[in-house]
């Protein structure tokens, strides 16, 4: 695993080295990078195509899923941004600043590492779980889960890499139902949990694991425009009133931190768009 030695950020073109399509909507892009990337598990990059032009003019902050002279991204398409990704060919270039952000923590020895995954959150979770692996560390368990069947990217990877449990709102893959229907059952007091996915999904990860006292890191999934500290628009309450900004104290944070119960971070009906997803 990792130290939490970061590598500086970069601000580097890269061409397109393949874009893989699953299932219409998500598509893995993997880019071509000499130097190779220092990402570690959990960090992210600011994607932005070369010749876009003025619009969109933001770039999209994305989850590492690889990183090394082929890192790559998971999208699904939603807006603008990630259409053109979605379209996008071998040897287009794009503009990617990174690594940003705060990554996953170590596992804690003697504890065995569950992670709970939702749509294209898995990304980061399927980094982690990489790490550990090749570390030479216990086989996480995992639990992922979509609203179907086709809302669960990446998860022949992660059952590569974990026990995988899938679960599906509408019963075409694993239980029906949510991730957290069944975590229960999975956690105990040998266990930690790193979750990401939306914000509703990890507040309810998060309460069940304070429940039963539990570890649990979270990966903030919230927009924003620079990724390392400037615009100051990706602030998340913290249970002291006050605030830490996902791009630069996050996203990989201890799940205590933050206040659930406030702002869009509130458990509410309604989807958030979550990192990699505009």
């Amino acid at each position: 695993m990792s130290t939490r030695v970061l590598a500086k950020r970069r601000l580097v073109t890269l061409a397109l080295l393949r874009r893989e399509s699953i299932g219409g909507l998500y598509h893995v892009l993997t880019f071509e990078d000499p130097d190779g990337s220092a990402a570690q598990p959990g960090q992210f990059t600011m994607v932005r195509g070369a010749e876009w032009g003025d619009a969109p003019l933001l770039p999209r902050p994305m989850s590492y899923l690889t990183a090394g002279h082929a890192p790559s991204i998971l999208i699904k398409v939603i807006g603008e941004g990630t259409l053109r990704m979605g379209r996008a060919e071998p040897g287009e270039p794009f503009t990617l600043l990174g690594p940003l952000g705060e990554p996953w923590r170590a596992p804690t020895p003697g504890r065995r590492v569950v992670l709970v995954a939702g749509g294209v959150g898995v990304a980061p979770l399927v980094f982690l779980a990489r790490a550990i692996v090749e570390a030479g560390g216990p086989k996480p368990i995992a639990i992922y889960g979509g609203r179907s069947a086709r809302d669960l990217p990446l998860d022949d990877d992660l059952a590569e890499l974990t026990e995988l449990h899938t679960t599906t709102e509408d019963g075409s893959r694993g239980a029906r139902g949510r991730v957290t229907d069944i975590l229960g059952d999975l956690l105990g007091p040998d266990r930690e949990v790193f979750t990401c996915g939306p914000d509703r999904m990890m507040a309810k990860v998060a309460e069940l694991c304070a429940l039963r006292d539990v570890p649990c890191e979270v990966s903030l999934e919230t927009p924003m425009a620079c990724g390392y500290g400037v615009c100051l628009g990706c602030p998340v309450p913290t249970h002291d009133g006050a605030y830490l900004y996902a791009c630069t104290q996050g996203p990989c944070v201890d799940a205590r931190r933050v206040d659930w119960s406030r702002g869009d971070h509130a458990p509410k009906k309604g989807a958030h768009l979550p990192r990699s997803q505009t």
